[in-house]
């Protein structure tokens, strides 16, 4: 189900306001993101707050912003110890694939809140 509905949402990712170059594989993205990041994001993207690992569904949650330039740059460098670098073992093209992939999961349209 999971991949259904990334598969989707990278499908959309034109009218999410991607910005312009910053193409997508919806299933590269997704297979990427399920090998370097559930550990600590778990497989929805949802977080885990005691890893200092932010809730990429919710553009607020994100630490050191959300815009997609932010996003690579947090990928491609990582943070502080707790978010690791992926720009030497995964490369400029990956890294991309990743912050669009990750854009995308915070882009989804939020349910809403029941009063």
């Amino acid at each position: 189900f999971f991949l259904d509905v990334s598969a989707y949402v990278l499908t959309q990712l034109d009218a999410r306001q991607l910005p312009e170059g910053a193409k997508a594989d919806p299933v590269a993205g997704q297979k990427t993101f399920a090998t370097l990041c559930v550990a600590c994001h778990g497989p929805e993207g949802k977080g885990m707050p005691i890893l200092g690992a932010p809730d990429l569904t919710h553009p607020n949650a994100f630490i050191y912003g959300s815009s997609f330039a932010q996003l690579q740059q947090t990928i491609r460098d990582g943070r502080q110890s707790q978010m690791p670098a992926q720009q030497v073992l995964q490369g400029n093209d990956r890294v991309h694939i990743l912050a669009a992939y990750v854009y995308s999961l915070s882009r989804q349209e939020q349910p809403a809140e029941k009063e």
